[in-house]
């Protein structure tokens, strides 16, 4: 039985991706390219690899790989509603489509891309401080 458990919790921990452990959970943006975050926009990265979010318009969804400080995002998939903030989604998509490392410091997830872009998340909605935005 001992067996068992051990190979089911290997096998359990090889489904999960390496991030999970580290980013796992719900994240709210405060910043973005060293400016704060324009409108409330989420993200929330499981276990299972896959991500979702709201962005001031819609839903979204995808799926992630790597191994810290490595992180790969697939294409985003979201809903087709209207709304005033579609081009503040559309750079959030944008950049979130372009980031290739993340790093955790504290509370706060940093998800890095080319060029020095930079998202920075909260995991708490009422965490308004920014790391590294140019107050």
């Amino acid at each position: 039985m001992k067996r068992l458990i051990a190979a089911v919790t290997l096998a359990l921990a090889a489904c999960t991706p390496a991030l999970a452990t580290e980013i796992g959970g719900e994240w709210h943006l405060v910043g973005i390219e060293g400016q704060r975050a324009p409108a409330p926009l989420s993200i929330t990265f499981t276990t299972e690899g896959k991500i979702s979010g709201k962005a001031p318009c819609n839903r979204f969804f995808g799926s992630y790989t790597g191994t810290l400080p490595a992180i790969s995002l697939s294409p985003l998939g979201a809903t087709k509603m209207a709304c005033d903030k579609l081009e503040v989604e559309a750079i959030y998509f944008e950049a979130l489509q372009a980031m290739t490392q993340a790093e955790v410091d504290q509370d706060h997830l940093l998800l890095i891309g080319a060029e020095g872009r930079v998202l920075e998340f909260a995991r708490d909605p009422a965490d308004d401080s920014c790391l590294t935005c140019g107050d």
